[in-house]
């Protein structure tokens, strides 16, 4: 590529940012409920932000003690973690604070799911009504979340649709990061590049400003760099069966810790076999509730270890899957306590599943 060329895209991609770009944790922070600072979040007549923050605060230290702290300590004892590696997980929406509150000293996590990125929100120039709005929108996924764990699918396409206010999930990867104890040092937007060995930053198509649909955030903590990428990606069978470097890609994923949970028991179906099949093959270890891959495929390359109670499956789903796992939960002796709340509401309640790779 010629200077000039490169010059030219650097410039236009500088136009396209919002004015404080450069300010992306106090923006998070706005987001998070730990701020009200107004030249991050515009006009605040009336006290938007006053009581944004307060409600916010308050679900995030709901979270925080009924899942994320029992979670954490649970972790320590249970879980396998080595620091500076790469977590991998698939299905995943948003959900940064599993993955890093499980893993904590990894140093890059790989979200991939099919909603959008998007690009900083800009808040600064909203009217109050507006900004109401949109605080208002992002404060429901924000409930939903603290609450049960996860974000809802459904709700997640209505916020994030392109009449959205909320133009992708970037603002709750942002207000995650600084709520976990990050500062946002960049976000730049991504792709998989060509030959489907990493990604790239995306360059833009034909002199146009690069899409955010794929987002990385650079954050640093107590002196250490970690990369937080999020990649909007449909993993079927049939779009990676037609994109060779994205199947190269999850392939290379494949071979990372991989977290699930809540993933609507999609990888016990036929037509995401790709990536189950990249994880069954290459994964040092997996951590998922019930909707992840099937116990009966599960236990033959890995030692698996049994957390909670599982009987069936969420009403929504298919009656009798997961019925090897159901059946492991009866007869097994050596099922473990599980201290926190995962997944989707269930008559047993929850459970995870450990799976160490066997020698």
């Amino acid at each position: 590529m010629f200077r000039s060329s490169v010059f030219a895209w650097v410039f236009a991609t500088a136009l396209a940012l919002p004015a404080h770009a450069l300010e992306l944790t106090p923006t998070a922070q706005v987001l998070a409920g730990m701020s009200t600072d107004k030249d991050q979040a515009g006009a605040d007549k009336g006290g938007v932000l006053a009581g944004y923050t307060r409600k916010t605060a308050q679900l995030w230290e709901t979270f925080d003690k009924q899942i994320a702290k029992p979670m954490r300590d649970w972790s320590k004892t249970e879980l396998t973690r080595t620091p500076g590696e790469t977590i991998f997980y698939p299905f995943a929406g948003p959900d940064f604070p599993t993955a890093q509150i499980l893993y904590p000293d990894a140093g890059r996590y790989v979200l991939v799911a099919l909603q959008k990125g998007g690009p900083v929100p800009d808040m600064s120039g909203m009217a109050k009504d507006k900004l109401n709005a949109y605080l208002r929108t992002f404060r429901g996924g924000w409930e939903s979340f603290t609450l049960r764990g996860f974000y809802d699918t459904d709700d997640l396409k209505r916020d994030t649709a392109d009449a959205s206010l909320l133009d992708g999930i970037t603002p709750a990867l942002m207000a995650f990061a600084v709520r976990l104890g990050y500062t946002i040092d960049k976000l730049e937007p991504m792709r998989i590049n060509g030959s489907g060995s990493d990604l790239e930053v995306h360059p833009g198509n034909k002199g146009e400003v690069a899409t955010w649909d794929s987002v990385r955030l650079t954050m640093s903590m107590a002196g250490r760099k970690v990369l937080l990428d999020y990649v909007f990606l449909d993993l079927s069978d049939t779009n990676l069966g037609k994109h060779a470097n994205e199947r190269t890609w999850i392939e290379a994923m494949g071979a990372s810790r991989v977290v699930t949970k809540a993933a609507s028991h999609l990888m016990q179906k036929s037509f995401f076999s790709i990536i189950k099949s990249a994880i069954l093959s290459r994964a040092p270890s997996i951590w998922q509730d019930e909707t992840g891959i099937d116990y009966g495929e599960l236990e033959q390359s890995f030692s698996v270890v049994l957390y909670g109670q599982f009987t069936k499956a969420n009403k929504l789903f298919l009656k009798g899957i997961q019925r090897a796992l159901a059946t492991a939960y009866k007869t097994r002796k050596d099922i473990r306590a599980l201290p926190f709340k995962v997944g989707y509401k269930k008559e047993s309640g929850s459970c995870v599943q450990v799976a160490v790779r066997k020698p």
